[in-house]
């Protein structure tokens, strides 16, 4: 009796878990750009979204417009004092506030934000690669639900996020 009611339960939270895959707006390919530092970080996304079933593609810097074309959406990996060409896409993208709070010890967190095209461009960043780390596991965790509401939404979106650890 108790294994018929546990293979019920499973069956519920299968076809629960069917139901938001299937309305989910979060279809197309991923693309991260990382400069070399970040690659690590890089590799670990697109392995956990890959096993999520999303196809992924990592974009150097300099190749931050076809991401742009590739993605549903785009990871950035790095803030606006990122080497490598990343600074300059994330500084595009955070405002002074923003920018200001990945300057803390140990601020970590991601910043959703739409980009040319009102792409969504999701700039993961923490105050050095470790805190990014941390942000794209954060954003793993947290952030694919916003990005598909953002997707999913015909009119302006307003994330309401907690405080993020470090800040």
């Amino acid at each position: 009796m108790r294994n018929l009611f546990a293979l019920m339960a499973l069956a519920i939270l299968l076809s629960q878990s069917l139901a938001l895959i299937q309305a989910s707006s979060l279809t197309g390919p991923v693309a991260i750009v990382s400069n070399s530092i970040d690659m690590p970080t890089a590799e670990s996304m697109k392995s956990v979204l890959e096993a999520m079933g999303f196809e992924v593609r990592i974009f150097s810097p300099q190749e931050y417009s076809e991401a742009l074309e590739y993605g549903q959406f785009v990871i950035v990996l790095g803030g606006h004092k990122a080497p490598e060409g990343i600074g300059q896409i994330s500084s595009s993208l955070l405002s002074p506030e923003e920018k200001s709070r990945l300057e803390r010890k140990n601020y970590a967190y991601y910043f959703i934000k739409r980009g040319p095209g009102r792409k969504p461009v999701v700039v993961v960043a923490g105050n050095d690669r470790y805190g990014t780390y941390r942000a794209a596991n954060t954003f793993l965790l947290k952030g694919l639900k916003q990005v598909d509401a953002l997707l999913s939404s015909p009119s302006p979106v307003v994330v309401i996020m907690g405080t993020p650890a470090g800040g």
